[in-house]
This record gives C-alpha cells, sequence and structure tokens, in this order.
C-alpha cells in the first residue's frame, strides 16, 4: 500500500510540474510529429457527432495510434483491458477464459452485463446485455470510445457506460490485411481484413480464429468470427450501411480453486470440465438521410443467439432479439448560440427460452429439471441537446423514458411463472468550459436505469426491482504542450436497488442492495517525445460500499461491493526508433478486493509487468509480447466464504509472438 501511495503522489508531482513548465513557457516548444489537438477529436458516443471538448464527462478516446501499440491483441475488449482506462476495472481470464467480458467502471458491480457496446453504431452485446469478447475481434480499428456514466440516450445496458467502437474506412478499392499470434500458454489466432472504397460504396469485412489454452489446465477457446460491413451512398446525403456478424465458440470454463489449492498450483484445474457452446448471429441495417443541416438516423437490429453450457447441470439458452429506433438531429442556432438537438425512439423485443436438464457432463445429460420462456419488451423515448452558449461555454441537458414488460412462464414449476413491468426517466445535465487548448472544466449529472431483463435467465426471478444510478462528476482536461495531455475526474455514483448476488453459480439469485456508493478519483496523462519516446499513466482510487443492504438477516452497510479494487495504477512507457524498432514497459497495479458480501474472502493488491517489442520491416510487423513478466501469482477474481472459496487466478507468465502483414 506504501508503494502505492508513493506512486500516486509522484504522478500528482508529475502533473504538477508539468503545469508549472508550461507557466514557465514549454508550451512553446515545436510540436511532436502527427500530434493531435484535443480540440479536433470528434465523438459519436452521444448519437450526435461533437467534440471532445464540448463532452462533459471524462470520456476517454483511443486513437488508431495508441491501439497499434497493442499488436498482439486478438479482440478490442483485449486491447480496453491493456490500455488500463481511467476508472474503468476489466479483470484477465474470468473464469479461466476470455469468454465472459466482466467490467466495472467508477466502482460499480464488476460484471458482463455493466456496459452497452457498439461498433459503428450497432449494438453487440447479447440481447440479455452480456458481453461477449471474442465477437469484438476486430483488426482494423479507427478509434473507440469509452463514456464511464450512464447514458440517458442508450438507456438500459448502459448503466456503466458506452463503449463505441469505429473501424477504419480505407481510401482506396482494396486494402489487405492478416496476421498470427502464438501464445505461450499453447495454441494461437489469426485473422484477415478486407477494407475498401470505391464510388458510392464502402465495405469491411473481418475472419478471424481463435484456438487457445487458457492458464488453468484444460481450459481452452476455440472461437471463430466473422464481421463485415457494406455501405452504399446513394447521393451526398443518404446512405444504407448493412451490418452482419457471426460468432461461435467451443470453450472449457475452469473449476474455482480453493486458498490451499492456489497456494499449492494454481495452473491445476480440478473438478469436471465445464464445457460451452455457443453460436450468435447479428443483421442489423442502419440508414442516414440529410434534410440541409439535419440528420435523420433509422436502424433496425436483429439477434439469433443460442448458448449450450454444463455447469453444475446442463444449460440450453435460446434467445432472440429484434431492435429497430430512429432519431432526428436538428441543427440550428439561437441567435449566436449554436444547438443540436437529438430526438429518438426505440422498440426492444427479447425472448430468452431455458431449459436446465441434470447433467454431469455437456454429453451426459439427465432429467430436464427447468424450462422457462420469457418475454421482455421496451418501449422508449430520449431527447439530448447540446447548446453552444459561446465558442467556451456549452450547456448539455437531456431525458429519457424507458417502460419495460416482462413475462416468464415456468412450464414444470409453476413458482417460475411471474409478470412484471415498471418505467423509468433518466435526466442529465452537464456543462464544460473551455478557457484555451490546456484546459477545460467539465461537470455532469447522470442517471440510468437496467431492468431485471439484463441479468442471467438462470438467476433473476419476479421480485427483482429494475436498477437505478445517479453520478456526479467534475473534473478538467486539457493539452499542455503538443505533446502532453492530461484529464482528471472527481466522480460519486449513488445505485438504489444494485443487482447483486453471493456466487457465480448460474442458479444463484440476484437480490437488491437497497443502495450502494461509490465515489472516488480518476486521472491520466499521455505524452509523446520528439526523440521516439512516448508514455502515459493512468491512477484511480475508488470507495465502493453498501449503504443499505440486508441479505438473509444479516446486515452488510459499510461493507465494501464484492471484487471491486480501491486502487488502480498503470505506467506504460515506450521508445520508438525507425531501426530499433519499438519497446514498452508496463507495470499494472491492481489493489486489495474482496469477494463476498461480509468482506473475510480478500486478495491483496499486486503488480504485474508487461512488455512489449514491434519491429516493422516496409508492410511486415513483428511482434514479441511479455505479460506478467515475475510470474505474479495472484486472484483475478472469486467468491464464496474462507474455507469454501472459489478462486480463479490471474495468469502467469505467458509470452505472444506473431506477425501483421498489410498487402
Amino acid at each position: 500500500m506504501n508503494m502505492l501511495k508513493e506512486l500516486i503522489v509522484r504522478m500528482a508531482l508529475v502533473v504538477c510540474l508539468s503545469l508549472s513548465f508550461y507557466s514557465l513557457g514549454m508550451a512553446e516548444n515545436e510540436p511532436a510529429d502527427n500530434a493531435l489537438q484535443l480540440g479536433e477529436i470528434i465523438v459519436n458516443a452521444t448519437k450526435m457527432e461533437t467534440a471532445l471538448k464540448k463532452i462533459p464527462t471524462n470520456i476517454s478516446v483511443i486513437s488508431k495510434e495508441q491501439i497499434d501499440k497493442y499488436p498482439s491483441n486478438y479482440s478490442v475488449f483485449d486491447i480496453l483491458r491493456e490500455a488500463n482506462i481511467p476508472g474503468v476495472y476489466m479483470p484477465f481470464s474470468a473464469y479461466g477464459i476470455d469468454e465472459d467480458g466482466l467490467v466495472s467502471t467508477r466502482g460499480g458491480e464488476v460484471s458482463a452485463w455493466g456496459m452497452k457496446v457498439l461498433i459503428n453504431g450497432i449494438e453487440f452485446n447479447k440481447g440479455n446485455g452480456y458481453i461477449v469478447p471474442p465477437r469484438l475481434a476486430l483488426h482494423d480499428v479507427e478509434r473507440i470510445e469509452v463514456t464511464k456514466t450512464p447514458s440517458a440516450e442508450y438507456g438500459d445496458q448502459a448503466i456503466g457506460g458506452v463503449i463505441n467502437i469505429v473501424t477504419r474506412t480505407a481510401g482506396t478499392p482494396l486494402e489487405a490485411k492478416l496476421g498470427a499470434a502464438y501464445g505461450g500458454f499453447g495454441g494461437g489466432n489469426g485473422y484477415g481484413v478486407i477494407n475498401g472504397s470505391e464510388g458510392n460504396w464502402d465495405y469491411y469485412l473481418d475472419a478471424s480464429i481463435k484456438r487457445e489454452d487458457g492458464y488453468q489446465d484444460r481450459t481452452y477457446m476455440d472461437d471463430n468470427n466473422v464481421y463485415t460491413r457494406v455501405n452504399c451512398h446513394f447521393n451526398e446525403t443518404s446512405q444504407l450501411a448493412f451490418t452482419g456478424s457471426y460468432f461461435d465458440t467451443r470453450a472449457n470454463y475452469a473449476n474455482g480453486l480453493t486458498r490451499d489449492q492456489f497456494d499449492q498450483d494454481p495452473t491445476q484445474n480440478p473438478g469436471p470440465d465445464y464445457e460451452l457452446h455457443e453460436t450468435e448471429k447479428l443483421a442489423a441495417l442502419d440508414y442516414s438521410q440529410m434534410f440541409g443541416p439535419h440528420k435523420l438516423k433509422i436502424k433496425f437490429e436483429y439477434k439469433d443467439e443460442l448458448t449450450n453450457m454444463y455447469w453444475y447441470n446442463y444449460y440450453v439458452y435460446d434467445e432472440a432479439e429484434s431492435h429497430p429506433e430512429i432519431n432526428y438531429t436538428l441543427n440550428h442556432t439561437f441567435g449566436q448560440m449554436a444547438n443540436k438537438l437529438v430526438i429518438g425512439g426505440e422498440y426492444r423485443y427479447h425472448t430468452i427460452d431455458t431449459k436446465i436438464n441434470q447433467a454431469t457432463s455437456i454429453s451426459d445429460i439427465g432429467t430436464l429439471i427447468g424450462d422457462r420462456e420469457r418475454e421482455d419488451t421496451t418501449w422508449a423515448g430520449y431527447l439530448h441537446d447540446e447548446l453552444s452558449v459561446t465558442p467556451a461555454l456549452t450547456v448539455t441537458a437531456g431525458i429519457r423514458y424507458d417502460k419495460y414488460n416482462q413475462e416468464q412462464t415456468g412450464k414444470i414449476d409453476a413458482s417460475n411463472t411471474w409478470s412484471q413491468d415498471n418505467d423509468s426517466f433518466s435526466p442529465k445535465f452537464g456543462m464544460t468550459y473551455q478557457f484555451d487548448e490546456k484546459l477545460t472544466l467539465f461537470g455532469g449529472i447522470n442517471s440510468g436505469f437496467k431492468s431485471p431483463a439484463r441479468v442471467p435467465a438462470a438467476a433473476t426471478s419476479g421480485s427483482l426491482d429494475p436498477e437505478r444510478i445517479y453520478a456526479y462528476e467534475a473534473g478538467i482536461r486539457g493539452q499542455l504542450t503538443n505533446w502532453l495531455d492530461y484529464n482528471t475526474a472527481l466522480f460519486r455514483h449513488e445505485v438504489k436497488d444494485k443487482f447483486v448476488r453471493p456466487s457465480s453459480d448460474p442458479t444463484s439469485k440476484y437480490e437488491n442492495a437497497g443502495e450502494t456508493r461509490s465515489q472516488g478519483l480518476e486521472a491520466g496523462l499521455n505524452a509523446k517525445f520528439q526523440n521516439g519516446i512516448y508514455s502515459s499513466a493512468s491512477v484511480t482510487y475508488q470507495d465502493a460500499e453498501f449503504v443499505d443492504f440486508t441479505s438473509s438477516g444479516v446486515n452488510y452497510d459499510g461493507k465494501s461491493l464484492n471484487g471491486v479494487p480501491e486502487y488502480m495504477a498503470s505506467i506504460f512507457i515506450g521508445y520508438r526508433h525507425a531501426l530499433l524498432g519499438d519497446i514498452s514497459l508496463n507495470p499494472v497495479y491492481t489493489g486489495e478486493r474482496y469477494f463476498n458480501y461480509a468482506n473475510t474472502l480478500t486478495e491483496d493488491g499486486f503488480w504485474a509487468l508487461n512488455a512489449r517489442y514491434t519491429k516493422k520491416f516496409k508492410q511486415f510487423e513483428f511482434f514479441a509480447v511479455a505479460n506478467n513478466i515475475f510470474d505474479t501469482q495472484a486472484v483475478g477474481c472469486g467468491s464464496g466464504n474462507p474455507g469454501s472459496e472459489s478462486l480463479y487466478p490471474y495468469p502467469g507468465f505467458n509470452m505472444y509472438v506473431g506477425f501483421n502483414v498489410n498487402l
């Protein structure tokens, strides 16, 4: 802990020194090559195109240049995990493999249902909100936008924020690239991309496979993924895009370990094979039409998903979802004030059939013990307004209304038959004031809700109330020089009726914690020097606890939320040379965590050191990556109580070697 506090102090000193240098005139240095001013960045995570400097939250934008520093990663989720974004926690290898997208933002619950994921504006969560990382296997990405607050524009599923992935559009009729990597635990992955534009058409096709073993014995991931997007520009004012996606996987989860087993050998996997077979399909149409300065957008998404898995019992989840949405953006002025107003509405219809059989493996299936059909519908309308009062001052406001209904029929157990409906208003308000490129103040109040339909089908119940969040933040960001930018924010999240559950067992029911609260500080620095040295640093402090929660007669008020680290820190420093290549080091700190309500199952904070080397030879790029160089043994995630715990290890030392080729 003392080491971490010392690091935080040093990072604070770096910020102070940078500000001091600026005041002494250091901002007059010559610009670094290809320097990008923060004010030039345009984002669309708010359902309208707007400048980053006008966003009243500490949004993180990962550029293509930054993405290229992580050449070995198979999916965008892997990149986000290694980028160590302030305020975002993504555990490695949940349950032994990377098939589950666990994430926590600003002290929120560590779960795979916490954020909405978009690729070019199309939703890529499963119908019940689940994030599947290998489904995000994209290898020619222009940028990634990450918001960490609930979103009045996106509503349900976006209670922890939004990840918006934008693929690159090639400027020639045909560009292609391919690559492959081999992993130290066994197996590897490969991909191929074609990307082009000509006349009124542009297209993108990305196909990839993954055949990798996990850190624990017998764990593996056999993934196949195809993503495509074809866009037709009818004229200068209208276009229609088709998005298609196919994903299938065969994987084997690990068994959780007791503390004694973990200390003896964290790579062991005692117990049965917990196999997963899953197929996910998506098709979407996205139409946009300009009417002078105004813009109409209409989209329709359809998903079809089938999951078969053995986890103590045999489960079959058969899901489908239809989601049409329409919005209209008005760009106009009030006197000298520019104004953008988005008005929209959407409908969501989701069905999931769940069958549960007694079983000893995925191939030895016994008696049917559970059979449920559930459907949920949501109607929503939203409004989002951005008013540029002056060139420096921007005021943002919005509101969203959601009304949902879900009905479940228990075909075997009548107690599993229930219906539920509820509604929610989610307002937002924010302001930014830009003194200059070096200093922008921002602050905001956001709110959101999550319906009980966005939890595992076997873990929900008719008595689960919707989750509601109220988020507050204030911060500063800016570009001190052409080679140094920074961001920092204070935040506080209050959640009513928080979804929590005591274990990772699929039948472990979610329940409502009356109230939880998280508050803290996040900060980041990015530097790029003319001499080839580049660096970044991030630090997060977050205090997340139950404020009002009693479960099974036990009061847990004041206890920390499960799995959420109090401190997180990362330093990334690299050197790029035309002849020698690109080498970087990345120490990462994860703070102390608790894995049960009572906070009796704990894991100390730990450091892991990663290193990367990349060398380019014209169109060919070779890379070597070493993760957890000192083979630090630590718990990645877990549940249970001392003596009956279920722990999953953070992956030990491993290497990747591979190549990328631009054709």
